[in-house]
């Protein structure tokens, strides 16, 4: 693994958070509009996913190219 592909996994998955945070956002407004358990049941489990995503710690791999590249 390379220092490229490491940048690569880290802007990849904070991208997905960002994808999935509006939508666990929206689906939660909304839920708790017409439905709030059932939205809060359903909006609770992609914001946990997003902030995953957003928060996900690097690689041991990364950690170590990184780290010898610097």
């Amino acid at each position: 693994m390379n220092r490229q592909d490491c940048v690569n996994e880290k802007w990849s998955s904070r991208t997905m958070g960002l994808i999935v945070l509006p939508l666990a956002l929206a689906l939660g407004f909304i839920g708790f509009l017409i439905l709030p358990v059932v939205g809060v049941f359903f909006a609770v489990p992609l914001f946990i996913l997003s902030l995953f995503f957003l928060f996900a710690p690097e690689s041991k791999v990364c950690r170590l190219v990184l780290r010898k590249g610097a």
